[in-house]
């Protein structure tokens, strides 16, 4: 595909402006702990996905030298599938962390969290650091930014088989997390499970100085990276790394609250509420993800953007979120006349109960 195309086709895509020419990516796939049967693989899926936009030239490496300021200044961004304690010089460290900071691009995926544990700056600059993998199966994962260019096509949800990682010294507050484990579809109780909250992030990004970076901790056997869905979100990824395309990369900080009043009949304003109703709940930073997203599909989602809704507990289908606004709809087995206690989950955060009665 020419180079025209391709950014018409982006722009299409609402991935905002796209700059002319190529722009180089650093691909370094050494190994100082595990090696992944993966890496050749993804090795020639990232050079093809490059080749194929027209706007990315990757390169592979396993050679550690490449990690200076003289030989990064040829590249846009760095990319690692790495792991344990990579043989770098306290200088190539500075080098590293002064190349993204100074405006370049950082990511990784699936084990490059699994490295350089002994370097405490590095486990900042990822977002955290892997603490074991609990599941290697097929799983459900919800998008929750479906606004961020990397996960372009992939909301509300999609199930794919990998190997699932946990993440210790990982913190909302500092990332702006683009898609998690639906923890519906595995078994928290598996030995290894070492979180409590429940929050499984999978991907990932936020800003580190001028530069930008991004986490995905996919990626284990060779079938995720033969994946067309997965190839997409590391060809975003990619873009949104090197400046190609825009993303908002702030984390949606804040817990999801019920306003006053905040709960009413999302079609006839001011009518009680009864069972099966579609409602709309106001409030504040009710979402962690997008500014807004909806969903059209039936069945409709109990997960959208991060969101939940729970009325007595159970998880209702969602039509629309947004951080000031959340359209559900009511169980058609509610008594009339009952209280319902309803809440909104955003991330992992409950809001208030706030009690609604129904006609």
């Amino acid at each position: 595909m020419r180079l025209e195309a391709v950014a018409a086709a982006l722009m299409l895509l609402g991935m905002g402006p796209v700059l002319a020419g190529p722009k180089r990516v650093l691909y370094v796939t050494h190994s100082a702990g595990f090696r992944h049967d993966s890496i050749p693989a993804s090795q020639q899926v990232l050079e093809e996905l490059g080749v194929r936009s027209g706007l990315l030239q990757v390169v592979s490496t396993e050679d550690l030298s490449f990690i200076s300021a003289d030989r990064l200044r040829d590249y846009d961004a760095l990319f690692f599938f790495t792991s344990g304690e990579l043989a770098l010089s306290d200088q190539q460290k500075s080098d590293l962390l002064a190349f993204v900071r100074n405006g370049k691009g950082f990511g990784g995926v699936h084990s490059a969290t699994d490295t350089l544990y002994s370097w405490p700056e590095y486990g900042q600059l990822i977002g955290g650091y892997f603490d074991g993998h609990p599941w290697a199966q097929s799983v459900r994962i919800d998008v929750e930014d479906p606004d961020h260019p990397s996960m372009q096509g992939l909301a509300p949800s999609f199930e794919i088989f990998d190997e699932i990682y946990q993440i210790r010294d990982f913190a909302r507050e500092r990332e702006r997390v683009l898609m998690t484990l639906d923890t519906r579809s595995v078994d928290l109780t598996n030995d290894g499970v070492h979180r409590t909250d429940g929050d499984f992030a999978l991907a990932w990004c936020h800003s580190y100085g001028a530069g930008r970076v991004f986490y995905t901790a996919l990626g284990h056997p060779e079938s995720t990276w033969r994946d067309a869905r997965f190839q997409s979100m590391m060809l975003n990824a990619l873009l949104w790394l090197t400046g190609q395309v825009s993303g908002n990369a702030s984390p949606r900080a804040g817990n999801p609250s019920i306003a006053s009043g905040g709960v009413g009949d999302a079609v006839y304003v001011g009518q009680g509420l009864a069972a099966g109703s579609l409602i709309s709940i106001y409030g504040s930073n009710l979402t962690t993800g997008s500014t807004l997203a909806s969903a059209d599909a039936m069945p409709r989602p109990v997960k959208l953007a991060g969101t939940m809704v729970l009325a007595d507990g159970v998880a209702l289908p969602l039509l629309y979120v947004s951080p000031a606004q959340v359209n559900a709809q009511l169980p058609a087995d509610l008594t009339p006349g009952a209280t319902v206690r309803l809440q909104v989950s955003a991330g992992t955060v409950m809001s208030a109960p706030v009690e609604v009665k129904l006609q």
